[in-house]
């Protein structure tokens, strides 16, 4: 394991102290972990790359610690009332059914790279800036347009990981 992937490791274990920090209503800490966590998968994407120690462990646990943050986050936040419900399922099923169509592409053809797109970067972007207003903010106050194009971009980088995925499919079959 190197010291990239270590980063990601740590990633994972701040959910944990993100989730107690939460629901002990300590919302500053919880914030101060969860930019510790975007600071930290920063750092190991940069790391990666200077060191040139990308490896195929690091392409796996690097966007499932920033998956397992954001859904831990969406589901306590939901949990706690600061989140509707409907934005925490639709962020949380498109990444369940990118997960699906990743493994099940996987196993049809082992060629298969795990790359993101530009709107999917974009989608995460806004799912934690959703994140931090919520935990920065004291009055929480008008969130419903950032919850609808938070939902609106999940959706549609949803459908664009399924057209993605379609074709590679069918690139698979036909080969």
């Amino acid at each position: 394991m190197n010291i990239p992937n270590l980063f990601s490791v740590f990633r994972l274990f701040i959910t944990i102290f993100f989730i107690i920090a939460i629901n002990e209503n300590r919302f500053n800490l919880a914030l101060c972990l969860f930019i510790a966590q975007g600071l930290s998968d920063l750092l190991d994407g940069f790391l990666a790359r200077v060191m040139k120690a990308k490896t195929y462990l690091g392409a796996i646990l690097d966007p499932m610690a920033d998956k397992v943050m954001l859904a831990s986050s969406y589901i306590v936040l939901t949990l706690k009332g600061f989140i509707p419900l409907w934005v925490t399922l639709t962020v949380i099923s498109r990444d369940f059914l990118i997960a699906g169509g990743f493994i099940l592409l996987y196993f049809h053809s082992n060629r298969l790279k795990p790359s993101p797109s530009i709107i999917s970067k974009l989608t995460t972007l806004f799912q934690i800036v959703t994140i931090i207003y919520i935990l920065w903010s004291d009055k929480r106050d008008h969130k419903e347009l950032l919850f609808y194009f938070t939902v609106f971009l999940t959706i549609l980088s949803g459908i664009h990981y399924l057209i993605r995925g379609l074709k590679a499919l069918k690139q698979s079959e036909n080969i």
